[in-house]
């Protein structure tokens, strides 16, 4: 770093550059909007897995992913979305809300629609409430 008495500053810059990296990798994961955001992925994919491990629902994990494969195999699988995150908020240390705009009929004649995604942090981890989700958001989300 130093060579005749002068810093070098590419060096410096570039070990900053890596201390920011870790800190946006490890320390902002685990957020409600990248949850809802992974969420939303999934549930664009069908990946009922994904979907199951980022839920939270009260009942049984077995119910839940056949809800889940209804909804995604069954009753959406033509339903086209796209959706952005327009801002969250957590209300307190275990429930948030994600604001998504959101627009049905994607490859149609789609139209927005704002709706809150709430989000509970369940054994340190960020989860989608599935229960209080808007129903009319995406067909047959699991109860």
């Amino acid at each position: 770093m130093l060579r005749a008495g002068r810093v070098n500053f590419i060096m410096v810059a570039g070990l900053a550059s890596i201390v920011i990296l870790f800190f946006l990798l490890f320390f902002t994961r685990n957020s409600p909007t990248n949850t809802v955001g992974d969420f939303l992925t999934a549930l664009a994919k069908g990946n009922v897995d994904q979907l199951v491990e980022l839920s939270h629902y009260d009942g049984n994990k077995d119910d839940l992913r056949k809800q889940w494969e209804f909804a995604v195999k069954e009753a959406g699988p033509h339903f086209r979305f796209t959706w952005k995150i327009i801002g969250g908020k957590e209300s307190d240390a275990t429930h948030a809300a994600v604001n998504v705009q959101w627009t049905k009929d994607a490859l149609g004649q789609g139209y927005e629609k704002k709706y809150e995604v709430p989000c509970v942090k369940v054994d340190g981890s960020w989860k989608v409430d599935i229960s209080a989700v808007a129903r009319d958001m995406y067909p047959a989300l699991p109860q």
